[in-house]
């Protein structure tokens, strides 16, 4: 009985090259897909954990033992961003506007790049609370007797990790209005 040997075919001296020139032609396409479908996880991870902050800030705001402060509401909506940085907007005062009127309720409509601002309305505060979160406390909240709503508007600068793609695309700017019924 005969013994046969297997053996693997010989390639020709050039396939080895054209693989790699293959390889080579494709594997930039193919990290840029894949950090563009990393952006985009981010991009909605980003928006859901803002969402989740305006949501549970309105909440808050809604019940009666914050009818004359903000400071616990701004905290809420700090501590439930998950390590995004929310800070009061310098336009959350007495007398603002409803962030869902025809009036634009921020001046600066774009806050910087990583970073977001809390918008409360109305809101108690009588002075803009950019540092001092001590300064949120103020009159009791003047709740329309027709309109018993308060809302609270998070707006986030997301910036992509991927340079190509954030000198290409502004960055993008995430908003958030949970509009509550008051509980007083």
């Amino acid at each position: 009985m005969a013994r046969h040997v297997l053996f693997p075919r010989r390639r020709a001296q050039g396939q080895h090259a054209q693989s790699m020139v293959e390889f080579a032609l494709i594997a930039p396409f193919l990290f840029f897909v894949m950090f563009l479908l990393i952006d985009f996880g981010r991009l909605v991870y980003t928006y859901a954990a803002v969402s989740w902050s305006a949501r549970e800030a309105a909440r808050v705001v809604s019940m009666q033992p914050q009818a004359d402060s903000d400071c616990l509401a701004l905290s809420i909506a700090e501590s439930t961003a998950q390590g995004f940085i929310l800070r009061p907007d310098e336009n959350s005062v007495v007398n603002n506007s409803d962030p869902n009127g025809t009036g634009t309720p921020n001046a600066d409509p774009r806050p910087p790049a990583g970073m977001g601002k809390i918008y409360i309305w109305p809101a108690v505060a009588t002075a803009a609370p950019a540092d001092a979160p001590a300064n949120c406390s103020g009159s009791p909240r003047a709740i329309s007797p027709t309109v018993q709503d308060v809302a609270v508007q998070i707006k986030y600068t997301f910036l992509p990790l991927m340079p190509l793609i954030s000198n290409i695309i502004p960055p993008i700017t995430i908003t958030s209005i949970s509009v509550v019924h008051t509980e007083y």
